[in-house]
């Protein structure tokens, strides 16, 4: 009869073992079941894999830019507000400051 002998070198290479093992078959099971989603049910591939199309991607680009150029024409309008609130700020601080202090 075979001894084994149970040292912590043992226990470290069986987990390692086991650890790779189930993450090779995790892996392996994970792409053969996006591919058997691929053939049988592509509208499940994109909501499992957030595949998108080109005429969806083309829509979201054109929502994207339609932001940014209701974003780009409001930036005058708050660099003005800047503007004012930047004087009134000196305004503010020129009644605060006692007349002594502003030579």
């Amino acid at each position: 009869m075979k001894q084994i002998k149970i040292t912590g070198r043992t226990l470290i290479k069986i987990a390692f073992l086991s650890i790779s093992a189930f993450l090779i078959f995790g892996i392996g099971i994970h792409f053969l079941g996006f591919r058997v989603a691929i053939q049988f049910s592509p509208e499940m591939t994109k909501e499992m894999g957030g595949v998108i199309t080109r005429t969806e991607m083309d829509e979201i680009e054109a929502h994207y830019r339609e932001n940014l150029l209701a974003l780009q024409k409001q930036i005058p309008l708050i660099e003005s507000k800047i503007g004012e609130l930047k004087n009134l700020k000196d305004q503010f601080s020129e009644l605060s400051t006692p007349i002594t202090t502003k030579k």
